[in-house]
C-alpha cells in the first residue's frame, strides 16, 4: 500500500494504486518484487537520463532484491551494456552504440548498443516503445541487415575477398546487444507482444544503424579490421561445422 511508503520529497504528478481482483486472480496472488524491480530498472535505461526511484516494503521481499534503489543511466542502452559486459575482453575496445531520431511523417527513434565479447553465448534485448519483444521481429531484421551489409562493405574496402560470404549470424552469434525503437502505432504478432511485425521498423532501423556502423568501422581502421577478423573466424567455424556434418 502507498501509505507504507511514506512521503516522498518533491513528489509531483499522480499517484496510482491498484490491487488484483481476488475473485479473478484468487486470494493468494502476490506481486513479485524482483520482477517489478527489473521492469523499473529497464525503463530507466530505455529513457536515458530519467531518474526512477524504487522502494518496496521489506517484508514483501524474499530474495536479494533491494528495498530501495535509484536508477539513472545518462548514456541509455550503452551505459547498461557497459555494466553488463564488465571487465570482459571484447573484439573491439569500444562498443558500437548510438541513436537516431526520425522527424516528420515517419517520426520515430532508434537506439542501439552492441559489443562482441571474445567468450560469450550471446545476449539479445529487443524493445519497441519500451515493451520487451523477446522474439525480435522487424526491428531485429533491420539491425541484422545493417550489420551484415556494413561488415561486407568494409571487407571489400580493405581487400578481404572472403567478406562477401559473411552472414548475419556470423556477425551476431556471441554478441551482446540491445535495441530499442519508438514508432507510431506498432503492430505485434500476438497479444503478448513478443514479436514486432511493423514493416516500417525494419527500414528505419537499417537506415539508422548502417550509416553509423560504416563510420564505426572506417573511422578507426584497426578497430574495423579487428572486428572483421573476429567475424571471419566465426564464419570459418560455421563452414567447418557444415563440412563436418
Amino acid at each position: 500500500p502507498i501509505e507504507k511508503l511514506g512521503p516522498t520529497p518533491n513528489r509531483r504528478g499522480t499517484s496510482v494504486a491498484f490491487t488484483p481482483d481476488p475473485e479473478i486472480f484468487g486470494p493468494e496472488l502476490h506481486f513479485k518484487p524482483a520482477r517489478l524491480y527489473k521492469l523499473a530498472r529497464s525503463k530507466a535505461y530505455l529513457f536515458g537520463g530519467v531518474e526512477i526511484r524504487w522502494k518496496c516494503a521489506p517484508e514483501l521481499i524474499t530474495d536479494d532484491t533491494p528495498a530501495e534503489a535509484v536508477f539513472q543511466f545518462p548514456g541509455g542502452l550503452a551505459d547498461h551494456l557497459k555494466e553488463q559486459i564488465g571487465d570482459r575482453e571484447c573484439a573491439t575496445a569500444n562498443f558500437f552504440s548510438g541513436s537516431q531520431d526520425f522527424p516528420g511523417e515517419q517520426q520515430g527513434r532508434v537506439e542501439w548498443a552492441v559489443a562482441w565479447p571474445l567468450w560469450s553465448d550471446g545476449s539479445y534485448s529487443w524493445y519497441c516503445n519500451t515493451i520487451p519483444t523477446p522474439d525480435g521481429g522487424t526491428h531485429e531484421a533491420g539491425l541484422r541487415a545493417a550489420l551484415v551489409r556494413g561488415i561486407r562493405a568494409f571487407g571489400e574496402l580493405v581487400g578481404q575477398k572472403r567478406a562477401k560470404d559473411i552472414t548475419a549470424d556470423d556477425v551476431m552469434v556471441g554478441c551482446e546487444l540491445m535495441l530499442s525503437v519508438f514508432i507510431r502505432e506498432p503492430q505485434f504478432q500476438s497479444q503478448t507482444k513478443d514479436r514486432l511485425t511493423s514493416p516500417e521498423a525494419a527500414t528505419m532501423v537499417e537506415r539508422a544503424v548502417r550509416d553509423h556502423f560504416d563510420h564505426f568501422l572506417s573511422d578507426n581502421m584497426d578497430r574495423g579490421k579487428a572486428l572483421l577478423g573476429y567475424v571471419v573466424e566465426r564464419m570459418d567455424e560455421r563452414l567447418r561445422r557444415k563440412q563436418e556434418r
